[in-house]
């Protein structure tokens, strides 16, 4: 039983530790487009925007996949906006500067030898 609840515990430490770090570079990249931002907000948004597209994913996928993916960028867009207070160019500004700094972010790991099946 000890084992179950100390794989528990450390199941969820993981989960947190990497919200926190998925969360670095949408704050470093909202903080390019807005003066609200705050490594909390980016928190918030990534954990409300990731709930958003996937309730919205599995609503709409029955129908149409490439509908839903749509969908749902739209509402992590929204997301943003509301979360930092932008707006929707600048919502989408935040999205595409999070992801290059994330593609920069993985390359300089794997560079180093810290590929993804480390993470």
């Amino acid at each position: 039983m000890p084992h179950i609840l100390l794989g528990i515990i450390i199941f969820i430490i993981s989960i947190i530790i990497t919200w926190i770090i998925a969360s670095v570079p949408v704050w470093l990249s909202a903080k390019l487009f807005s003066s609200k931002a705050s490594l909390g907000k980016a928190m918030v948004a990534t954990l409300v925007g990731l709930i958003a597209f996937f309730v919205l994913d599995r609503v709409i996928s029955p129908f149409s996949h490439f509908i839903a993916l749509i969908i749902g960028f739209l509402a992590v867009l929204w997301v943003f906006k509301t979360v930092f207070d932008v707006g929707w160019l600048s919502s989408l500004g935040i999205t595409i500067v999070a992801f290059i700094i994330t593609i920069v972010i993985l390359v300089i790991l794997a560079v180093l030898g810290l590929g993804l099946s480390l993470l």
